[in-house]
């Protein structure tokens, strides 16, 4: 285990700020009982561990197979509640769920509900939880974290729509109201504003699959903008590919609330049959400057590459083309706005031969940084490597400690405790050959902000599958 020691880049600023986003709050069904509630943040944040509720959302895949709700539990006291699978028609269907303190479970989908059409509300009787959304089909697998919050605004900077994709946009519509909703484009041959997705109703307690190949034209980047006329929603991408254009693999994202001033990502590497790109979406009215800065584990920092990305498009900045980023090099990296626009940033990672891996994924970063980061991942419903990445953003070293979350114990790992992590340095751990078998949830403590990623690829099948942690407050 090696620890990486570097000079100074640019710290990340405002921390937390970012989470002091207004709070919506939802009442929503029509008999007075609660459904669901929403704050929205940045980002996927947990409640603290003494609030008396917590509501994550879980938007639906659109494909079939092997569906499971992860959830982990960092708090002393157990929790109980409710999932509430929600379909494109029919009514919800409610089961209890009960989560161990220091623990975690995997729920598979409830019985006479079809997966694939299914979002998931998942109701708790207190904080302090993590909750993703996996999924294993013929396609591929990936997980991907589920929402803490609901919003008027979602946004994805890539997508593809080319011959060999399929691009499903789900959106998802947890509460009492129906919501009207405008999708827009942002594409490498100009902007798109389909005039089916324009007004388009999503009925109150529904889950709505749009099949992106159906109404946008043969496009390899589609930055994705959904504006809600009234109502809010929870809104997420799958992406497929066939493997006939050279790509393969399935993946899933969240799509980001709000742009934001700088967009961060722990894990990273390109070359020999693996493939690096940052995809930028700018949806203000003024051009956006932005600066992609990479922290290599090795050698000198590269200078930072500037890149203007005009208002209302996308801008792609790709790792084989450009001298800032050495080829098989693992590292970190930011893109941060300059001149006050914010922007919306996705980093792809691709691979295959050379490559022992093949797949796709691309997904946003972290536009925050935090002292303490919950995992889910346990039980997968596939096979897969598990390999953590925690990145020190800031101008002063940091100690960060990783723990397990199992059997209502809290275990720290071995070797890593108090492990002093560099300015701008990044630590990467392999911990299947600390922990064995499947993956556990895990709870990453630092003396200072850090940013956390986890890599779930498969093992035994196409697909990259990252997902970032969830913030602790």
């Amino acid at each position: 285990m090696t620890v990486r020691r570097a000079p100074v880049l640019m710290a990340l600023v405002a921390v937390l700020a970012a989470m002091a986003a207004a709070d919506v709050r939802d009442i929503g069904n029509d008999d007075g009982s609660p459904f669901g509630t929403a704050a929205s943040f940045a980002m996927p944040v947990s409640d603290p561990v003494g609030s008396l509720s917590s509501t994550w959302f879980c938007p639906a895949t659109g494909v079939d197979g092997n569906h499971a709700v992860l959830i982990a539990n960092h708090g002393d006291q157990p929790r109980s509640g409710s999932l509430t699978w929600v379909t494109g028609d029919g009514a919800p269907v409610s089961e209890r769920v009960d989560v161990g303190a220091h623990d975690g479970v995997s729920v598979g989908v409830a019985d006479g509900v079809d997966g694939a059409a299914a979002s998931v509300v998942v109701e708790m009787d207190g904080g302090g939880l993590a909750v993703e959304r996996a999924l294993r089909s013929s396609g591929g697998s990936g997980v991907a974290s589920c929402s803490s919050a609901a919003s008027d605004r979602w946004y994805l900077a890539n997508g593809a729509t080319s011959r060999d994709a399929t691009q499903l946009l789900t959106l998802f519509n947890p509460f009492a109201d129906d919501a009207i909703v405008d999708v827009s484009f942002a594409t490498d041959q100009g902007r798109d504003e389909p005039e089916a997705l324009r007004g388009l109703p999503i009925r109150a307690r529904s889950t709505t699959i749009v099949d992106l190949g159906d109404v946008v034209r043969r496009r390899e980047v589609t930055a994705t903008e959904v504006t809600t006329r009234r109502g809010r929603l929870v809104v997420q991408r799958m992406q497929r590919f066939d493997g006939s254009g050279g790509r393969s693999g399935l993946s899933l994202a969240l799509a980001a609330p709000a742009p934001a001033d700088v967009w961060t990502f722990p894990a990273g590497v390109h070359g020999d049959g693996q493939g690096e790109r940052w995809h930028v979406y700018n949806p203000g009215e003024r051009d956006a400057v932005v600066s992609l800065e990479v922290v290599p584990d090795n050698g000198d920092f590269p200078v930072p590459v500037e890149r203007t990305v005009a208002a209302r498009s996308q801008l792609v900045i790709d790792a084989a083309e450009i001298e800032a980023v050495a080829g098989g090099v693992g590292h970190s990296s930011s893109v941060r706005s300059v001149n006050d626009v914010a922007v919306v940033v996705e980093r792809e990672l691709t691979a295959g031969p050379p490559s022992s891996r093949r797949g796709w994924s691309s997904a946003p970063g972290a536009p925050l940084a935090a002292p303490a980061w919950l995992l889910a991942g346990n039980d997968l419903p596939y096979p897969s490597g598990d390999r953590l990445y925690v990145h020190n953003p800031g101008a002063e070293p940091v100690r960060v400690s990783v723990a397990v979350l199992d059997g209502g114990q809290t275990t720290p790992l071995e070797g890593l405790q108090e492990v002093e992590l560099a300015a701008a340095g990044r630590q990467r751990v392999d911990l299947t050959e600390q922990v064995g078998g499947a993956p556990l949830p895990l709870l990453v403590q630092a003396d200072g902000p850090v940013v956390v990623e986890r890599d779930l690829s498969p093992t035994d099948d196409a697909g990259i599958s990252t997902v970032l942690g969830i913030p602790l407050p």
